[in-house]
């Protein structure tokens, strides 16, 4: 996640918004009461007639409880009840819709909310919730209201994907198209999907759930103009509006940290880590020097330096860098205190830089731009002109004290280099891309161009040092390329210009296979005349049987030429380093097969709640490295939770647990590296993420719900490790 990505991988991203808008409403919701509450508005009940609903392709029948049966027609595509109005739910989070199922089958109900400036064209400013009941089932339905903000203070808040309230939408524009607005609620909409089946089910009461008075009160920022609103962030980078637990108010906070935090770190130690952070007190094994791989009773593992079984803990982004952010076009969010514009006179003006660097994101394409290191700043404020030094032996004392044994992807050389603990080594390929590939970060390299093989060895040689450092596990080599659907890099390479390599390699295999031209034409439907034509032309490949089987068998071989070219580099340049993979995050089982081939260790960046029910591909048996994985919430100032959405920091804590220990239960698994150390910037990164997924935030304070969480697990890693072994005597 490095790097964030138009292209085909668009939709997905949309969707993952849409997802994590509902995700970060319910998690805000789950200290609340489910039950259907008394003192709520009241929208419908057993006092409402009947003609305050509007039919839609339904029967409507009063019971004697009150409620009323909903009885689908079979000619409407959408048959449900409507109420309509216009209602200020400001004050409210949800509508409690009690209901039943009296059909047979289940059935799945939605729930549409409209607004006063919904545009039904576009569907902007409305919002559709839905439940799925079993036979007979009843239950209190809670349909979230969509955060709310001030419209015209939310117009002003651009560049960042979450916003104040658990707004979460794009990065790019200035939100300026419809959005829900549930401070002018105009309709609500309970209906059905037509399955012509004319189910049924009861509606008995709507009510609208309030916020308590102190929720009310703390969060009435969310109502302010922006003339109240802004500035918004402080000197140390946190939201100025809200408090919370262990929110730094002072220079004089921010300083005694250091003497709190120095006992902590040396009242934890793990007991059973050797140097490297091996098993000190597990089996000895063959010790060549150097990270390895071995399968051992089963199960995998790595081998450290010293032939000790290793399991690597590790964390992305060790750095001090983490929390920076454009202020280009956005000063006015910012306290005086930040510089927003060069200044000798003002030390803080260092940790001012230029940078064209954004993708995805409003400042993508319009030039340089000024961003503000927030993490630096105060680094500098708490440890003064030797603030990068203090921070190098901070971190290798945290590391080891909280229980991991790893420095993860993206993170700072001069950290590596100053904590000697375990790390991994990070090379992206500069080469000519296939030009009609897609993707999220951009165009997948082009492995049969001759420029690839020299450009891999140059990449891993400019990281001279890892390739000759014992404490390199090894290297990941490029991050979340884009494969696309199996076939679709085959089909890329004939979308291309003549020139190509991939192109010419697929022609090549194309002629080995096909007696002549006019035999491929048959078969594939083509309506170029020659192997000459098929060269200059740039086609979208007809999709056929034939033509689907001989794309995606010449992907494989993209695949394939793609990691040997790489794995090839590897033992030419980095004897002895592992060759760790491309953490995959979009992929198919064609690429996972190449690279179960090929790669040392195969990495993937899930974020998931879980990786205990991973299971590689058939094909060779390889160790797994998770690259990336996080959990955040909304109760610590920042704004959006990232893709790990939980209820606050003991629910965040327990999801770390559960999902670091479900990787060591796992044979194939052999780390999971947590992405990542420092908070993202409350306003957003280079390509507005600005999520709450630190192991320490803006200020450099520990998450300490957290930190339990990693040394429970950290001091535990070769025990819990050891049960798959014993398990399978």
């Amino acid at each position: 996640m490095r790097s964030t990505k138009v292209t085909a991988f668009l939709a997905r991203a949309l969707a993952i918004v849409t997802i994590l808008t509902i995700a970060v409403a319910e998690v805000m919701a789950q200290n609340q009461t489910s039950a259907l509450e008394t003192n709520g508005f009241v929208f419908f009940d057993a006092q409402t007639p009947l003609d305050a609903f509007r039919l839609q392709g339904v029967e409507l029948t009063r019971l004697p409880d009150g409620g009323v049966k909903i009885v689908n027609g079979l000619d409407d595509r959408w048959p449900g009840v409507h109420l309509t109005g216009e209602w200020d739910m400001t004050k409210y989070s949800a509508l409690l819709l009690e209901v039943e199922s009296t059909s047979q089958e289940p059935i799945t109900l939605y729930c549409r909310m409209d607004c006063a400036d919904s545009d039904v064209s576009t569907m902007d400013g409305i919002v559709t919730r839905e439940i799925t009941l079993a036979p007979g089932q009843k239950t209190t339905w809670r349909v979230a209201f969509p955060a709310y903000l001030n419209p015209d203070t939310r117009k002003k808040l651009f560049a960042m994907r979450g916003k104040p309230g658990g707004i979460t939408t794009d990065a790019y524009s200035n939100d300026s198209k419809v959005f829900f607005d549930k401070g002018r609620l105009t309709a609500i909409r309970p209906f059905e999907n037509q399955n012509g089946r004319a189910d049924s089910w009861i509606l008995r009461k709507i009510v609208a759930q309030p916020l308590s008075d102190e929720e009310i009160a703390r969060r009435d920022y969310l109502n302010w103009e922006p003339d109240k609103f802004f500035p918004m962030i402080d000197q140390f980078g946190q939201f100025i509006h809200d408090d919370w637990p262990g929110k730094t108010h002072s220079l004089e906070e921010l300083r005694a940290q250091i003497q709190e935090e120095e006992k902590d770190l040396n009242a934890h130690q793990p007991k059973e880590f050797n140097q490297y952070g091996g098993w000190a007190n597990g089996p000895q094994l063959e010790a060549t020097g150097a990270f390895r791989t071995e399968k051992y009773k089963g199960v995998w593992f790595l081998v450290d330096p010293e032939g000790k079984l290793f399991w690597s803990h590790g964390v992305d982004c060790v750095s001090y860098w983490s929390a920076t952010t454009p202020v280009t076009d956005r000063e006015f969010y910012f306290v005086k205190e930040i510089p927003t514009k060069r200044d000798e006179n003002n030390p803080q003006s260092q940790f001012l830089s230029e940078s064209n660097n954004s993708v995805n994101n409003y400042y993508a394409g319009r030039g340089a731009f000024l961003q503000y290191n927030f993490t630096a700043s105060n680094l500098y404020l708490k440890y003064g002109e030797d603030w990068k030094q203090q921070t190098i032996v901070t971190a290798a004392k945290r590391l080891r004290s909280w229980g991991f044994n790893t420095i993860g992807n993206w993170s700072e050389n001069e950290v590596i280099r100053g904590a000697r603990t375990p790390y991994v080594a990070t090379v992206g390929i500069h080469s000519k891309t296939i030009q009609g590939s897609e993707g999220y970060w951009g165009k997948f390299v082009d492995p049969f161009e001759e420029e690839f093989p020299g450009a891999v060895e140059r990449a891993i040689a400019n990281q001279r040092y890892a390739a000759e450092d014992p404490y390199c596990i090894g290297f990941f080599v490029d991050n979340e390329i884009s494969w696309g659907a199996v076939g679709s890099l085959a089909r890329a390479a004939l979308a291309s210009e003549e020139s190509q390599g991939v192109k010419r390699a697929f022609i090549t295999w194309l002629q080995e296979r096909y007696e002549s031209f006019e035999q491929l034409k048959k078969a594939w439907g083509l309506e170029e005349s020659s192997w000459e034509e098929l060269a200059l032309a740039r086609i979208d490949v007809p999709r056929n049987e034939q033509s689907d089987k001989d794309c995606n068998a010449f992907y494989t071989v993209i695949c394939d030429q793609y990691f040997k070219t790489i794995r090839d580099a590897m033992r030419k340049v980095a004897p002895g380093r592992l060759y760790l993979g491309c953490r995959f995050a979009w992929t198919n089982d064609l690429a996972r097969a190449s690279a179960q081939r090929y790669c040392d260790v195969v990495s993937y960046n899930f974020y998931k709640r879980e990786i205990g029910s991973f299971e590689p591909v058939e094909g060779d048996d390889k160790p797994v490295m998770i690259g990336e994985f996080h959990f955040g919430a909304l109760d610590r100032g920042l704004f959006h939770t990232g893709l790990g959405p939980c209820a606050n920091q003991d629910a965040r804590a327990k999801a770390y647990e559960d999902y670091v220990v479900s990787g060591l239960k796992n044979k194939w698994i052999v780390g999971t590296h947590w992405f990542q150390y420092g908070d993202q910037a409350t306003t957003g990164r280079f390509d507005g993420e600005n999520y709450q997924i630190g192991l320490v935030d803006v200020c450099d304070r520990p998450y300490v719900e957290t930190i339990q969480a990693t040394r429970k697990v950290g001091y535990n890693l070769y025990q819990i490790r050891e049960e798959l072994w014993q398990e399978q005597k």
